[in-house]
């Protein structure tokens, strides 16, 4: 599969006032990747959504979906991209399948049958009811039928799973799989870290606008974690070759990431005086709260 990008940003800002939505945003999203946008409210990532789908004008830089500028021609950009906002409005007086009917009509009526296949099969709806007797779960699950059903490279997801319950997240995970598998691009943004740590590819972690964190979740996957504790308190000299990175020290114990070779490393505490040790691993919520937690301090330059 082609890796390159289809999703490029540079300097990417929006403005209201003195107020900073998005500020300098620079990201690359590649060709068939799952592509987690993280962060709390506010914190930038429905106004990058919006602006790379041109409904807001950039304050500054520039940003291109599928080669095309996401303002000069951004008619071209939602031609190609499947959209699920955040917040979801549809016709009360029409039936489930009217309303799929009238969304796929919008392109030509491709992606009807599919669309219905996944409400009814997938998520259980009766399409025959009206909208207005549909829970808000059902009309997310609606609405998320008609977005997986699209012919479309790219997905862009804002909190898809919000109003579902756990059994129609597990789905939607799913159906997030199968659009990597058939070499859809999807932007997943979301709360729920567990949730974007079983789909992404990479994940990118907004802070007040502005990116704060980019990392390939294979490299955090393979990432271990290490308390060690020395015999004596002993200060020792840590091999460079063993890629220990220092993370903190607690009432003498040291935490160290490691991301190199195994035996290298086993072989160095079999021989060290080692006190002490644990080994295990630091899931997204862990990296998510050094930038969002209550001991966070990091300033807004991303320092």
């Amino acid at each position: 599969m082609d890796r390159s990008p289809v999703i490029v940003t540079d300097g990417l800002t929006k403005h209201y006032g003195r107020v900073a939505a998005l500020d300098g945003l620079s990201v690359q999203v590649r060709q068939g990747e799952v592509f987690g946008l993280l962060g709390p409210n506010g914190s930038g990532k429905t106004t990058a959504i919006r602006l790379l789908l041109g409904m807001l004008r950039p304050t500054a830089g520039w940003g291109k979906v599928g080669g095309h500028d996401i303002w000069s021609e951004s008619l071209e950009v939602r031609r190609g991209v499947s959209y699920l906002p955040g917040e979801i409005r549809m016709y009360q007086s029409m039936t489930g399948i009217q309303m799929l009917r009238l969304l796929c009509d919008l392109r030509d009526g491709v992606g009807l049958d599919r669309a219905v296949g996944i409400a009814e099969r997938v998520m259980g709806l009766d399409l025959r009811r009206k909208i207005r007797t549909f829970s808000t779960g059902m009309k997310q699950k609606l609405a998320l039928s008609q977005a997986f059903a699209d012919p479309v490279d790219m997905l862009i997801l804002d909190e898809p799973t919000s109003a579902l319950d756990p059994s129609a997240r597990g789905l939607v995970l799913d159906l997030v799989r199968d659009a990597r598998s058939f070499g859809q691009t999807v932007i997943f943004s979301g709360h729920v870290l567990s949730e974007v740590e079983q789909v992404a590819d990479r994940v990118a972690i907004m802070r007040k606008g502005r990116l704060m964190h980019l990392e390939e979740m294979s490299e955090r996957r393979r990432l271990r974690m290490l308390l060690l504790r020395f015999q004596d308190d002993a200060r020792v000299a840590i091999p460079r070759e063993l890629e220990l990175t220092a993370r903190d020290s607690t009432n003498g114990a040291l935490l160290f990431e490691h991301r190199g070779a195994l035996q290298p490393l086993l072989a160095w505490l079999a021989s060290a005086p080692v006190a002490d040790v644990a080994i295990g691993t630091e899931d997204l919520q862990s990296l998510y709260d050094r930038f969002h937690g209550a001991n966070a301090q990091f300033e807004e330059n991303g320092a």
